[in-house]
């Protein structure tokens, strides 16, 4: 966008304007109409006071306003810190980095470019879409790595290094002059858990590349079957693992079983369905403490539906966060691009109607456990710990 570049923005902002309200399902459900396109007019009119990435961080915060989780822009992003970031209760915290930085993990963040984390929170939670707190906990921190990002919020002021604050977990203070990368330079590199073999974490945190597996607790007779995506792998489907789970189920003795819907963010709720019918006539275990379902700030779309449906079908117990997901929400996600940046924006043709209680934001969990940075560094699961016990 070289030649007349402003009008070419101009262009996709009015594109943006035309086609979101009318594609989207019913756009202003949360927002007034007003509203949005008074935040259009007044992105048109400072078009000039800005460059291209403060333009698409005004984009995206116009999309976010929405209050949709579905309806969102993808922004393309070149630079990153070398960190992956979590929002435990105490704080946000540096969980994962390249080795030189290894010193790093487990640190709280607290400044910015000498901007408080608090301050950093409030610019990035407005491009940030969703339509509750646990939502946002979940998503944010996956942008703060992205240096275009943080300088279209004018938080960083520059694209090559990045200063932190950080804090020890015996409170002592320090400064980080972090260099970004190019994503290809960082791939793979990146380290998380201080490189202890798997098998010493807690269980959800093992097996990340896998959408489904499961694992037998022998001590406790526990069967836990971690459902990461609700989307099926090319060596088994969904519908032969579950079918070998269930056979399992009931060949062997299983006095609990427990599914871990925290880390999923949806996919085909449908995936699931013959395994929830069936659990539900499975009187071995559909009784008061024989099946228990963790969920979490990233259990969201289709793995909300299926926690749902496992509600209404079995006598689960429901232990951990407060879903990502709104239970009546928008969904089925379509997209368009805008022309000239090729900025994709998504947005939801379908509003889902689960429960009577439409201002419901999240499925609250029977048992809520929210994991601290503590639990973390000491690889443990209060949620596990807790349906062991019970």
């Amino acid at each position: 966008m070289k030649n007349n570049w402003i009008d070419k923005w101009r262009e996709d902002i009015e594109q943006l304007e035309l086609e979101l309200p009318k594609q989207h399902k019913h756009l202003f459900f949360h927002i007034k109409k007003k509203d949005f396109y008074k935040q259009i007019k007044a992105l048109k009119n400072n078009l000039k006071g800005y460059d291209n990435y403060m333009i698409v961080a005004g984009i995206a915060s116009i999309v976010a306003s929405a209050r949709d989780a579905h309806t969102t822009v993808t922004m393309a992003i070149n630079r990153f810190m070398p960190f992956e970031f979590y929002w435990f209760k105490e704080g946000i915290f540096i969980v994962a980095s390249i080795c030189e930085h290894a010193y790093a993990q487990n640190c709280r963040v607290t400044h910015f470019n000498g901007i408080s984390i608090n301050e950093v929170i409030d610019k990035v939670e407005r491009i940030v879409s969703h339509e509750n707190d646990s939502f946002l906990k979940a998503q944010l921190p996956k942008y703060l790595p992205a240096i275009e990002v943080l300088y279209g919020l004018e938080i960083a002021d520059g694209f090559e290094h990045v200063e932190l604050t950080l804090e020890k977990q015996n409170g002592e203070a320090f400064l980080l002059a972090v260099e970004t990368y190019d994503y290809s330079e960082v791939k793979g590199r990146i380290i998380e858990n201080d490189g202890v073999s798997e098998e010493c974490l807690p269980l959800y945190r093992r097996n990340k590349d896998k959408r489904y597996w499961s694992f037998f607790i022998e001590e406790q007779k526990t069967l836990y079957f971690n459902y990461n995506s609700c989307r099926n792998m090319q060596d088994i489907s969904v519908e032969a693992f579950c079918t070998e789970l269930m056979s399992r189920i009931e060949s062997e003795d299983v006095k609990k079983l427990v599914i871990d819907l925290r880390n999923n963010l949806g996919g085909n709720s449908t995936l699931l369905d013959p395994f929830i019918k069936e659990l539900s006539k499975c009187m071995k275990l559909n009784k008061e403490g024989g099946i228990f379902v963790i969920l979490g700030r990233e259990t969201f779309s289709s793995a909300l539906l299926n926690a749902y449906s496992l509600k209404k079908k079995t006598k689960a117990i429901f232990v951990g966060e407060a879903s990502g997901g709104k239970p009546n929400c928008y969904g089925e996600v379509q997209h368009f691009n805008l022309k000239n940046s090729m900025l994709k924006v998504s947005y939801s043709t379908k509003y889902y109607d689960i429960i009577e209680d439409d201002q419901l934001l999240s499925f609250f969990p029977d048992i809520n456990i929210e994991i601290s940075i503590k639990h973390y560094i000491n690889r443990v699961d209060p949620c596990m710990e807790y349906i062991l016990k019970a």
